[in-house]
């Protein structure tokens, strides 16, 4: 049941980060004059999602969740 939830949830995870994408690349494309998307921001935001990315492949490895 944990596979399950470990598999479903990174898959989750991967929808996700496929529709962040698009919206950081549509806006960044189109620079809407009142966007505050700066390469900064920009990296941060994936930044973020790649840390929690490891630290859920990383609950793979462990024994249980908790």
């Amino acid at each position: 049941m944990s596979k399950d939830f470990y598999i479903a949830f990174l898959t989750g995870w991967f929808v996700l980060i496929v529709f962040w994408s698009t919206i950081i690349i549509f806006v960044y494309i189109r620079k809407p004059p009142n966007a505050k998307l700066t390469k900064k921001v920009f990296f941060l935001s994936y930044g973020i999602f790649l840390l929690i990315l490891f630290i859920i492949i990383f609950l793979n490895y462990t024994d249980s969740f908790f």
